[in-house]
């Protein structure tokens, strides 16, 4: 028997979650980012000093995307990098007033996107999408994912 793809959550949920992204990117790439450079700078606007590992954990990306990122947000002069005082080892990324105000002029907009995404649902289908989505999101991290059946 076939796999119905149109009633196998994960497939529904990548492709919901593809059409989220192309909906918000409709939003920073009108400001000349890439869909990795935006979540990287968003992050390190949300932390304000975070490190590219720490960057990774946070988003699931990959180590290599997120350099990319990192390296062409730093030519554009959006992120700064120092050396952590803590650990000499590691770096610390923050935002450039340059980055800083343009994160500023980027949230409103992103947030005035999630609005218009959510607003076919009622406030409590919202606060249990949330809630559901964490909950998964928290089942995944607890599965062992080298088990195999």
């Amino acid at each position: 028997m076939p796999l119905n793809l149109n009633t196998f959550f994960p497939y529904q949920f990548s492709v919901l979650a593809q059409q989220m992204t192309e909906f918000i990117a409709q939003i920073y790439e009108k400001f000349g980012l890439t869909k990795m450079e935006w979540r990287v700078l968003a992050t390190i606007g949300y932390h304000g000093e975070i490190s590219a590992r720490e960057i990774c954990k946070f988003t699931h990306l990959e180590k290599m995307q997120v350099s990319r990122a990192i390296n062409k947000l730093i030519q554009s002069e959006l992120l700064t990098q120092k050396i952590s005082s803590e650990d000499r080892r590691k770096s610390l990324l923050s935002l450039t007033a340059k980055g800083d105000e343009l994160y500023q002029k980027i949230i409103p907009l992103v947030k005035a996107q999630e609005q218009r995404l959510l607003e076919g649902l009622t406030a409590q289908e919202c606060e249990q999408l949330k809630v559901l989505t964490v909950k998964l999101s928290t089942q995944l991290e607890d599965i062992d994912n080298n088990t195999v059946f």
